[in-house]
């Protein structure tokens, strides 16, 4: 019994060792299973709003920023696995919480939102329309 788990994990890892040699080789299949996500934000508000997300050079969140209106901020990283890149925005003292601003949900390589007077919208490319999405995590 012990020698044939021994033949499965080391045939395990020859498999894996071959895909992982195959896809270093390969940079379009590494981008096909990693690909690159970029996110745009624009403020379409009458006034200024505030927010947190987006990250710096280091993967790290970026500080409270403040955008004012027709402001537009970009940022890409690399899709791992399940990414849940989230942002949270103060619209007004009634409109304000959190938005997923990247998940394995939303489908979308170049993902734009657009903040209005009334809420965050993303782009859905599939519909090729503007969806008003929910914020959540409000206090």
């Amino acid at each position: 019994m012990l020698a044939g788990n021994h033949k499965f994990i080391g045939f395990t890892f020859l498999i894996t060792f071959q895909l992982l040699s195959f896809s270093i080789r390969s940079s379009a299949f590494l981008d096909s299973i990693f690909p690159t996500v970029t996110v745009t934000l624009i403020n379409e508000a009458s006034h200024s709003v505030f927010l947190k997300c987006g990250f710096d050079e280091s993967g790290e969140y970026k500080g409270l920023q403040k955008m004012e209106p027709g402001d537009s901020i970009t940022w890409s990283f690399v899709e791992l696995i399940f990414p849940l890149r989230w942002c949270y925005i103060h619209i007004d003292e009634e409109t304000y919480g959190a938005f997923w601003a990247f998940t394995v949900f939303l489908q979308c390589h170049d993902c734009q939102w657009i903040i209005r007077d009334d809420g965050a919208y993303h782009f859905n490319h599939y519909y090729d329309v503007w969806k008003k999405t929910r914020l959540f995590f409000q206090y």
